[in-house]
């Protein structure tokens, strides 16, 4: 096979390059009838010429399949299925010969016709190595069929002493996982119990950690466990809500109770997942899952791995390694994939493997006015840097602001205020010639209006 003809062979499995239908749904080609199937409607408002990639197959597949078949392409199960009246016995040895870069599960024969079943879930990975192989000559016509030999042969491969973008460690060096290890110090269930709002939240979170932890101690006494419980989530919500606080105490409520054998949570969103390049995708989501392994991993924005509108993204990649990891790591591994609610909402339809596989929701309010002004006043009374020149003149002021303004970030705009009363305070006090103990120590009522004169509303 060609490089030319990698690429032909490329369009016909990968989703990203072109959209069939705004489902995903099957779709058949004939080939016995490829010029009828030359061009067909996409979702940009064009069409995909085909010719090219069902010539190829046919080029592929004719002589060991005779010159009349069809095939279908599932790209939600990511499988594709050949239809062909019998010529001569073939084996699943025989048609993955011709078909190198994907796995042939079965063959099924009857008295007129056979089907056979591909699983394409590793074409990326195989088309990134097979790339790789033509980048040392790309005019070279190689046997893909032996493509594991090939990987592994010194006169074929790329180099290892120039730096690719193929390169096992290259596509991860920007990496920028964020794993925290968690306070066990605290009470984290108290702490959860206690932040200001989110009632419904905290229920279901609590709610949560019940399950776990009757599950946990029924394998402790050799009980039986109710199968197919999941313990991945959603966190919806708009900025600000308590998500990753949330997240963080919900993970150590399950360490703190050996649900989970890991004081971790890693954060992380597309950009670590996501790679640039094909076939590397799918490595980097495999090294996010096993940096979370035994811990919680809690991907934010998560909605930004689908992007349908776009024929050449390669999230789904990431989002097929994500499925793969939760149902292959049901021990050891709790997902959480956060973002806006609406935004969420439309992921999910977009991806209902995930949907199904992820059936705890947990939607996190918008702040009260009451709740933003009670955060400020948390955050003075943990830090205990500060006390305020007259509290009622605080809750008054900050009430009628918050009521008059509508500000958008919930307790991110809260924090926001904490921080300009502080500038506000050292405004004042920094330069003054003898600063007593209580004019370091005191946010007054100018302080206040000051930090809400300053502090924008959105």
């Amino acid at each position: 096979m060609t490089f030319e003809e990698l690429k032909e062979y490329g369009q016909l499995f990968y989703r990203e390059n072109y959209k069939l239908d705004r489902n995903l749904e099957t779709k058949v080609f004939k080939i016995n009838n490829i010029k009828s199937y030359q061009r067909e409607p996409n979702d940009a408002g064009g069409t995909t010429d085909w010719t090219d990639n069902l010539i190829l197959l046919y080029n592929l597949l004719h002589k060991l399949l005779g010159s009349k078949f069809s095939f279908q392409l599932n790209f939600k199960k990511r499988t594709m299925s050949i239809y062909f009246a019998i010529k001569k016995p073939v084996t699943v040895a025989d048609l993955q010969k011709q078909l190198p870069l994907v796995d042939v599960v079965d063959i099924e024969t009857d008295e007129v016709s056979s089907i056979a079943t591909i699983d394409i879930s590793k074409f990326t990975t195989n088309y990134g190595h097979a790339t790789q192989l033509f980048e040392k000559d790309p005019y070279a016509d190689l046997n893909l069929s032996d493509l594991n030999n090939l990987k592994d042969d010194p006169a074929s491969a790329t180099d290892k002493s120039e730096k690719t973008t193929t390169d096992d460690d290259s596509p991860n060096d920007d990496l920028s996982l964020n794993v925290e290890t968690l306070d066990t110090n605290v009470d984290a269930l108290a702490e959860l119990k206690g932040l200001t709002g989110l009632e419904e939240a905290k229920q279901q979170i609590t709610d949560m950690v019940a399950i776990a932890k009757m599950n946990q101690l029924r394998k402790d006494h050799g009980l039986k466990t109710p199968e197919g419980i999941s313990n991945h989530m959603i966190f919806t919500g708009n900025p600000g809500t308590g998500k990753t606080t949330v997240a963080k105490l919900f993970a150590t409520i399950l360490y703190q109770n050996d649900i989970i054998t890991a004081n971790k949570l890693v954060l992380t969103d597309r950009s670590d997942l996501v790679g640039q390049y094909t076939g590397t995708t799918a490595d980097r989501t495999k090294k996010v899952i096993q940096a979370a392994l035994g811990g919680v991993l809690f991907i934010d924005e998560a909605y930004q791995l689908s992007h349908p509108d776009s024929p050449t993204d390669f999230g789904h990649e990431a989002i097929d390694q994500l499925i793969i990891g939760m149902e292959n790591h049901r021990e050891d591994l709790i997902v959480i994939l956060a973002g806006y609610t609406d935004q969420m909402e439309t992921f999910l339809n977009d991806n209902p493997g995930l949907r199904s596989r992820i059936p705890n929701r947990v939607h996190f309010e918008d702040y009260t006015t009451g709740e933003l002004t009670q955060i400020i006043l948390n955050m003075i009374n943990k830090e205990q840097i500060v006390t305020l020149e007259h509290d009622s003149y605080f809750t008054e002021v900050v009430t009628n602001f918050i009521n008059q303004n509508n500000p958008s970030g919930n307790a991110r705009w809260a924090r926001n205020i904490y921080q300009a009363m502080l500038q506000a305070q050292a405004r004042r006090v920094a330069f003054q010639p003898h600063p007593t103990k209580k004019d370091l120590q005191t946010i007054t009522n100018d302080d206040v209006d000051a930090a809400l004169m300053a502090t924008p509303t959105n």
